[in-house]
């Protein structure tokens, strides 16, 4: 019985010393960033896009999710620049990234930009000037290199650690 009482001891005094189970919550901080610039022009809607976690996620001292692990997302929304200077858009929905164990992760976020519109300025210039300026095409949606935002954990994960 009492060796019995020891191994056990041991073995849970190993478990927390050299490794274990660490439940990351729902709702935990995923710090993500592009690495190569996205634009509405390139991307079309449904289409699948790699982004990065942008710094270690840890819990108890320990590194749950890696800097540089891959985040999936998805194009929600694509629309280039058209006539009239009317602007274009991106969006991008950030669905899962993967733990140190290699457990998938579910992600709630997402990247969008909007270009600036010239609506109004080339409405302006096209009737009183020339109709010809209608035919200025708005700026594409742009996400540019090392952009970041902050993601959210769907629902609790437990990760195995060293």
């Amino acid at each position: 019985m009492k060796l019995t009482i020891k191994m056990l001891a041991i073995l849970v005094l190993s478990s927390l010393l050299f490794g274990g189970t660490i439940t990351i919550p729902n709702g935990s901080v995923v710090p993500v960033k592009t690495v190569g610039q996205l634009s509405s022009d390139q991307l079309a809607l449904g289409q699948e896009v790699v982004l990065d976690v942008a710094q270690d996620v840890k819990i108890q001292g320990k590194v749950l999710i890696r800097a540089g692990a891959p985040v999936y997302g998805s194009v929600q929304e694509s629309k280039g620049g058209q006539m009239a200077g009317i602007a274009g858009k991106l969006v991008i929905a950030l669905n899962s990234t993967v733990a140190v164990d290699g457990t998938n992760v579910s992600l709630s976020g997402s990247f969008s930009n909007a270009a600036k519109s010239e609506v109004g300025a080339t409405v302006a210039v096209g009737v009183i000037l020339c109709p010809l300026a209608l035919l200025n095409t708005g700026d594409d949606g742009v996400i540019p290199v090392g952009a970041q935002v902050r993601a959210m954990t769907m629902g609790s994960f437990d990760i195995v650690v060293d």
